[in-house]
């Protein structure tokens, strides 16, 4: 039998294994923790023996069906099938319908909140983190479980666009704040940044004018929420060893589970009404032309709007 790799402590196996734990996973999952905490161990082996059965997988099973254990990709993607499952049949429950639509109650006031429902074209890689067991990721809420989309990259998502899109600093630099701004030479917190670190010598820093809240699934859409995916390398010694290897039509390919998201958001912005405008302007146009998340040249990420960006370029 293959080595496997645990990745969960020998105190808390026992528990996962439970029938009444395991039955209550499966009806009422938190996909978060499922996903980040379901799998137990992992073998040490990429590729499959002949005849293998499960392997430590979101079911609670031990895995030992067979005279052989499956290869640690196959287990990986055995682990998001049970994901993207649970999250599909779920769909964040009463609970989390009950908590965006109070969301949608909260920020219903135009005089303060910006905002914009917007389906995705495709599908949407977001949060993808390599250091971890998976080696691939997904923003998924602490509380509720539930793919979202973090404030920080749709305000990186609208800087971009106001970089091509809107000419004029100032209202750049109201909108997203200035990280590199010089402080007064006067300034006595001037010296105590020298003290600290030289390279923050006469430097200061300013936030922005609006705020830009993490964007929310919305649970009434018809699309599922997780969809599972594989990326297939095909010259893993290549890339593996930074080009030293060649690559050739012999290298076989390595299928890579992952996981992306579909569906509709809900992004809100909050601020003065004229300026959350132009930053709804501004993510419309981004959210369909550049996109958000990874792999977006590949259609990864694209938005089903139809915007008027600002261009004020003359």
């Amino acid at each position: 039998m293959d080595a496997m790799i645990p990745l969960c402590r020998a105190a808390l196996q026992p528990l996962l294994a439970d029938r009444d734990f395991v039955a209550l996973r499966k009806h009422q999952p938190h996909c978060g923790l499922l996903f980040a905490r379901g799998l137990v161990a992992l073998p040490t082996t990429q590729t499959s023996a002949a005849g293998s059965g499960g392997s430590g997988g979101s079911d609670g099973s031990d895995g030992s069906g067979g005279s052989g254990q499956p290869a640690a990709g196959e287990c990986k993607a055995r682990h998001i099938a049970a994901v993207v499952a649970a999250a599909n049949a779920a769909r964040g429950g009463a609970l989390y319908a009950a908590a965006y639509d109070r969301w949608c109650r909260l920020t219903a006031d135009d005089r303060r909140f910006a905002v914009l429902d917007a389906p995705l074209a495709g599908r949407l890689y977001i949060g993808v983190a390599r250091d971890n067991a998976l080696e691939t990721g997904v923003s998924l809420s602490h509380t509720y479980g539930m793919p979202f989309i973090p404030g920080s990259a749709v305000k990186g998502l609208c800087r971009a666009a106001a970089g091509e899109w809107l000419a004029q600093r100032e209202a750049r630099r109201y909108l997203f704040g200035d990280d590199r701004r010089p402080r007064p030479a006067n300034d006595a917190r001037a010296a105590d940044a020298a003290d600290a670190d030289p390279a923050d010598a006469g430097i200061d820093s300013e936030i922005g004018g609006v705020i830009f809240h993490d964007a929310w699934w919305n649970p009434a859409d018809e699309a599922p929420p997780l969809v599972a995916e594989v990326v297939t390398g095909h010259h893993a010694g290549y890339y593996g060893s930074a080009g030293k290897q060649d690559a050739t039509d012999f290298d076989s390919p390595v299928p890579a589970p992952q996981i992306a998201v579909s569906g509709c958001f809900r992004f809100v912005i909050e601020g003065d009404p004229a300026w959350t405008r132009l930053a709804c302007r501004l993510l419309a146009g981004g959210l369909q032309q550049r996109g958000i998340g990874g792999k977006r040249s590949s259609g990864y990420g694209h938005f089903l709007l139809n915007p008027s960006p600002p261009t004020d370029r003359a």
